[in-house]
């Protein structure tokens, strides 16, 4: 089987969806995203606390303060619909000019952000987290986390360039980003297609975490995959095959990448010892096989396909069988090949498998075996050419001594165009011995 072949057939590209929510690569799914979000509405609270006894120009008035907490406990009660009326109505309220009703109108939409995201309304959410960015006016550490969310928004609704654009900003404002923002901006990136620089933020992301997720190097592997850097993939499937031993997709890739990059006896070692493990199963075996073949093994490729149909590990078709058949006659295991043969012809109706055992009998010179394949052959049909059959049979018959049976087998063969010539060079070779025969008979 040729290398490309090997390639497609061991999925070499991964299971990442251009069009799946990035996020869930980042930080899991979508009930941590809303943890994540409201995390930091209670980090906005603790800030109402602060601000409610600090000094200009980050300072709530006694009202918006009271109000703001009702609001709160409206979220903790999940009376999401009553803070949200609440919220608008206070944002009218402290509407104005100045830089006290622009810090209480931040905050306001702020809080009314976090109440939509509670809700799952995140078209809302974002844009009452821009009004909040818009005016300039909350603290430079609130603001920054504002913008991660607002990022984090983004790129779970897949809007990937906006997302990664407040994201970038935030990144160099943050003095130690946690893992999974690094995921998230490599996860962005993957979906932009701009699959060189998912590779940083990636690498920071599993170099800081205590434990990576095994999504993250999936990530990885995606990215490096999609700019073909086949060594540096294989490296990354090494850490997989090592957190997840019993993957099976792993296995499979690792062993597709090692071709990719021609160290073919490293890509079947894998194999093997998949194999061994029980990791490969059904199609997965077959192409093991035809892997070993294709590096001139063909014993053991023949080996793994005998047990695996013996088994039932793979499904006793026909054209399994004519696999088998394959690799033991590359093997030079005529026996074996003419055994694997006879169990393809019984489950077929066309003739093609006892021709071909037809002519390993002929190779061992079992000539009365080779015979009764041939016509087992001719009474299926089906086949490529009669004309071929028909040819060896009169070949045959030639070495059975049966001249005349010869003769006629071959006045057969020559009204096939691919056989013609050869057929009448035995035709006039046969009637003349016959002659001979004759003659020499009559003098008896």
């Amino acid at each position: 089987m040729k290398r490309q072949a090997l390639i497609r057939c061991f999925c070499l590209h991964p299971w990442l969806e251009k069009g799946a929510v990035a996020f869930a690569l980042a930080i899991g799914d979508r009930g941590r995203f809303q943890g994540l979000l409201l995390g930091s509405a209670m980090g906005m609270a603790s800030l109402l606390c602060l601000t409610a006894q600090a000094a200009d120009p980050y300072l709530l008035s006694p009202r918006t303060y009271e109000a703001l907490t009702a609001v709160h406990k409206l979220m903790d009660q999940q009376k999401y619909q009553q803070a949200v009326e609440k919220l608008t109505g206070l944002q009218k309220q402290v509407k104005g000019s100045g830089q006290q009703n622009a810090y209480e109108e931040a905050v306001v939409l702020q809080t009314l952000g976090y109440v939509y995201s509670s809700v799952e309304d995140y078209s809302r959410a974002i844009q009452a987290f821009k009004a909040s960015l818009a005016l300039d006016a909350l603290p430079a550490e609130v603001g920054r986390d504002l913008r991660y969310s607002l990022a984090q928004l983004y790129i779970a609704t897949e809007q990937y360039g906006e997302g990664i654009r407040f994201l970038e900003v935030w990144l160099k404002e943050a003095k130690a980003p946690p893992p999974e923002a690094h995921v998230l901006a490599a996860s962005a990136y993957y979906h932009l297609e701009q699959y060189a620089k998912v590779i940083p933020p990636i690498m920071a992301a599993i170099k800081l975490a205590e434990e990576p997720q095994e999504s993250w190097y999936q990530l990885h592997l995606a990215a490096r995959l999609e700019l073909k850097q086949y060594s540096q993939a294989a490296q990354v499937l090494e850490t997989l095959i090592e957190l997840q031993p019993k993957n099976e997709r792993y296995w499979k890739q690792l062993a597709a990448v090692y071709s990719e990059i021609n160290k073919d006896k490293r890509a079947l070692a894998v194999q093997a010892l998949a194999e061994k493990m029980g990791h490969l199963e059904g199609q997965a075996l077959l192409y093991l096989s035809d892997f070993y073949r294709s590096l001139n093994i063909p014993y053991k490729g023949a080996q793994i396909l005998q047990q695996a149909l013996e088994t039932g590990a793979i499904k006793r078709t026909t054209q399994n069988w004519e696999r088998l058949a394959n690799s033991w006659i590359a093997a030079r295991e005529w026996e074996k090949g003419i055994e694997a043969l006879s169990k393809a012809g019984q489950g077929s109706q066309k003739g093609k498998a006892d021709l071909r055992r037809a002519q390993l009998f002929m190779e061992l010179q079992r000539w009365d075996e080779a015979s009764v394949a041939l016509q087992q052959a001719l009474r299926k049909g089906g086949l490529d050419s009669v004309g071929q059959a028909q040819f060896l049979l009169g070949q045959v018959h030639y070495e059975q001594g049966q001249l005349a049976e010869a003769i006629e087998a071959l006045e057969v063969a020559r009204r096939s165009p691919e056989y013609a010539k050869r057929a009448n060079h035995w035709i006039k070779h046969l009637q003349a011995l016959r002659k001979q025969k004759l003659s020499g008979g009559g003098a008896s």
